[in-house]
């Protein structure tokens, strides 16, 4: 994407956790480690459970009293639930902030100066798309959006779908759902931490860490017709995985890990070409 583009996405989860371990809070039951987070900090993490399947994958901003939160809207039925859930008697608020902040995802290079022309906006870096980009929460998201047109196209799912398909980037209800493992998805780099200690399903994430291989893995697929998402990956005459997302006749798949780079597989009845 070689302009700057923004695309109201306010239709996601939104939840900020307040209260004096509202860190430490995250920090028991995700992948991802918070209580070293400081404002402006974001970060990825999942919640899984103790045999590391993933509950849902989520992004945080650490604000200077909070810990903004958001997710895809097929979570909003279950990852709150399941959040709330380790509260206990633990020392932190959780509120859905949905109906009063909206998100406004703003990507392209020289996203940082559009984005302080946004009004009291809240600037959340994410790598959801592959290139730089940002999620800006709003109290007005009429303002917000009217404030970017002015250096900025608004950009249509697809477009963004193109965007993120092309770089690899797994996304939730497409490469990841209950089933998935997060090293199958290959988020670890960006969403699991190693070193923090026991969280929520730690054991089974450091067996599959030292063990050095998960069963599946996201791959890139290129044909030179267009892919159908559901569609088998099928090599040598044997279904070795799934299409779960595509882009015109680029796609992303959940294949077995011994299918290589560059393995000539076949799609529904396309041939196609494992990129990466």
């Amino acid at each position: 994407m070689e302009e700057l583009v923004y695309a109201d996405r306010s239709d996601r989860g939104n939840l900020r956790f307040t209260g004096p371990q509202r860190a430490w809070f995250l920090h028991q039951i995700m992948t991802q480690a918070f209580e070293d987070m400081a404002p402006g900090d974001a970060r990825d993490a999942a919640m899984i459970t103790a045999h590391g399947r993933m509950l849902g994958y989520l992004e945080v901003a650490a604000t200077d009293d909070a810990l903004l939160a958001h997710f895809e809207p097929s979570l909003l039925a279950t990852l709150p639930h399941e959040i709330r859930r380790y509260v206990f008697a633990t020392r932190v608020e959780i509120e859905d902030v949905s109906a009063d902040m909206g998100l406004v995802l703003l990507a392209g290079e020289g996203w940082e100066s559009a984005a302080a022309r946004v009004e009291g906006a809240i600037v959340h870096p994410t790598s959801s798309l592959g290139i730089p980009a940002a999620y800006l929460w709003v109290t007005d998201t009429a303002a917000a959006l009217a404030a970017l047109k002015e250096n900025a196209r608004e950009a249509t799912e697809d477009e963004l779908e193109a965007v993120r398909v092309a770089h690899g980037v797994p996304r939730w209800g497409y490469e990841m759902d209950l089933k998935t493992i997060p090293q199958e998805a290959g988020i670890e780099a960006r969403a699991v931490h190693f070193d923090k200690g026991c969280y929520l399903g730690q054991e089974a994430m450091a067996k599959i860490h030292f063990r050095g291989k998960v069963n599946r893995r996201v791959v890139l697929i290129q044909s030179e017709n267009r892919l159908e998402r559901g569609a088998e990956v099928v090599l040598d005459g044997a279904t070795v995985g799934k299409v779960t997302s595509v882009a015109g006749s680029r796609g992303l798949a959940l294949v077995k890990h011994t299918v290589g780079p560059d393995a000539q597989v076949s799609v529904g009845e396309s041939p196609a070409r494992v990129v990466s």
